[in-house]
């Protein structure tokens, strides 16, 4: 049973050797064809499971804090999911523009519910979502879906003039 599992142990090793050495090569490969390293790596992938329900989270909590505002929280949640936005691109050193608009998609389309089914009753709600919510839903989503990408563009724009070396 041991020997087996020290097999195991010496066929991983080299494997992840030959991966090793593959990688290094791809890299070299695309060094001397004049591409960047980074669009030539497999296995990488736009999207993150952690990044998205971070920005969901932080894109929701925008809409939060702009739909609080008295008399005006209905166009001022947008005015906070881009904000909210903002600081992701100030702060985060990848892009994640599908993320950002998926996640922005989701957050205001949900608001866009809470909203409907919370104002003048669930009746009235629900009637006013039955009769305009596809094409009303559509537009909040598309603006959310924009405004999130619009934030994120601008804010990854301003930490790179920040960061960039006056010359």
């Amino acid at each position: 049973m041991s020997k087996s599992l020290e097999e195991l142990q010496e066929l991983a090793e080299r494997n992840g050797d030959a991966e090793a050495s593959t990688s290094a090569d791809a890299g070299e490969e695309a060094v001397s064809s004049g591409t960047d390293e980074s669009t030539s790596r497999l296995g990488r992938t736009p999207f993150s499971v952690k990044g998205f329900l971070l920005t969901v989270l932080v894109l929701t909590a925008g809409l939060v804090v702009g739909s609080a505002v008295p008399l005006l929280g209905g166009v001022v949640r947008y005015v906070g999911l881009f904000a909210a936005a903002f600081a992701l691109g100030l702060v985060r050193s990848r892009r994640a523009y599908l993320e950002t608009a998926v996640a922005g998609a989701l957050a205001a389309g949900g608001a866009f519910l809470l909203g409907t089914l919370t104002t003048g009753g669930l009746v009235v709600g629900t009637n006013l979502l039955a009769d305009y919510g596809v094409p009303v839903a559509g537009v909040g989503v598309t603006v959310g879906a924009l405004l999130a990408v619009a934030g994120l563009y601008f804010g990854r724009d301003l930490r790179a003039g920040l960061t960039r070396d006056i010359e």
